[in-house]
């Protein structure tokens, strides 16, 4: 049989310890009972946890770009077409509206203030992409040339899970189009501020405090539009809010936060795939490895003193303390470097090293009595 600190011996209890754990969610996947199981680990990531630390500091930052003006109870097109006029007279940066006018309405005075008030504003306004037929849905001024729009478009899943992603471009009917944080970020930053692709960034949900005015407020704030990003949009419809690791937020809300990670270029990069799997292994590896010498030290102990140290109470602190550890060497990666890592496989693994210490020397036995 292998020496108890044996490297091999380590290695293999690491890996009978993703055995066990894959066949519990090859069950929790594969099972329809275990299915709100599976979807609750499935959507889960460690960001959500350290968001959630950072939210309950009071020291959260006001953002001094980007202000949300808040139209929930405007009805009346031509009290939109004013708003929009009273923005674009006190000069932001860029005006993002984040409405699409759907079809005429009966008060064609409206529509008409509207259209004429869209043509003066340079804003950029909103329109969706239908993910199913690709059909495009646009305010009924469009299209026009002089008129700048961008899709708001949510990733896939749109009424599920939890949102993280915001897309950069998306290809529709064999076209590349610019999202609406891209169009926005690139207008106020002067220059493109990331290439144009078909692909996501991680949003950055860092707690920030954004200035949010009522729309009959807006005259009053000069300050809080002048040069700045001004997003028109509803902040409590509640068929527009979406859930986030931050809790519920309004899509307009969820579209600043997209804006102020690709002004600031600090969306979160996940680290997946290969490397993610070595990180988890050398994590279970090193903790099956202080689990095994702390039970050696424990067995050289005096009776009394050994029974102590070997309960199941002893040995869980111990392992819980180099868990917390490495939480929080990952968290001052994820503050500092804007880096994730999602170690939720490698502390499910770290759970059951017993029963793979178990398996392991079972199967070492066997084939040694062969």
């Amino acid at each position: 049989m292998l020496k108890n600190n044996s490297i091999i011996r380590y290695a293999g209890i690491t890996v009978m310890a993703f055995v066990i754990i894959a066949v519990y969610a090859l069950f929790a996947f594969n099972l329809k009972v275990f299915s709100p199981v599976a979807k609750a680990i499935g959507d889960y990531s460690f960001e959500d946890f350290y968001y959630q630390i950072l939210s309950t500091s009071d020291d959260v930052d006001t953002n001094r770009v980007v202000t949300i003006v808040d139209m929930t109870e405007l009805i009346s097109r031509r009290d939109l077409a004013n708003t929009i006029s009273e923005i674009s007279a006190l000069k932001p940066k860029v005006l993002g509206v984040d409405i699409v006018f759907e079809g005429l309405k009966e008060d064609t005075i409206g529509d008409q203030m509207l259209q004429e008030i869209v043509r003066q504003s340079n804003a950029i306004f909103a329109y969706k992409i239908i993910d199913r037929t690709g059909e495009e849905v646009h305010s009924f001024f469009m299209p026009n040339d002089s008129i700048a729009e961008a899709y708001v478009n949510m990733p896939r899943q749109l009424y599920g899970g939890l949102k993280r992603n915001l897309s950069i471009g998306r290809m529709n009917n064999g076209k590349l189009y610019p999202s609406f944080i891209k169009k926005v970020a690139d207008r106020y930053a002067g220059e493109e501020v990331m290439p144009l692709s078909d692909k996501e960034i991680r949003i950055n949900f860092t707690p920030t405090h954004f200035e949010v005015l009522k729309y009959s407020d807006v005259m009053m704030h000069p300050e809080l539009i002048e040069d700045r990003v001004v997003l028109l949009g509803a902040m409590r419809e509640e068929t527009d809010m979406h859930y986030t690791p931050l809790g519920k937020i309004a899509g307009t809300e969820l579209l600043a936060y997209g804006i102020n990670t690709m002004l600031k270029h600090d969306d979160v990069k996940v680290v997946s795939g290969w490397p993610m799997w070595l990180i988890s292994f050398i994590v279970v590896m090193l903790i099956t490895f202080v689990r095994v010498q702390y039970l050696e030290f424990a067995k050289r102990r005096k009776i009394f003193v050994r029974a102590i140290l070997s309960l199941g109470l002893a040995v869980g602190l111990v392992v819980f303390s180099v868990v917390a550890v490495l939480m929080w060497i990952a968290f001052i990666l994820f503050c500092q470097y804007n880096i994730s890592f999602n170690l939720g496989y490698a502390i499910a693994a770290s759970a059951v090293i017993p029963s793979a210490i178990n398996l392991y020397d079972t199967i070492v036995n066997y084939k040694s009595e062969q």
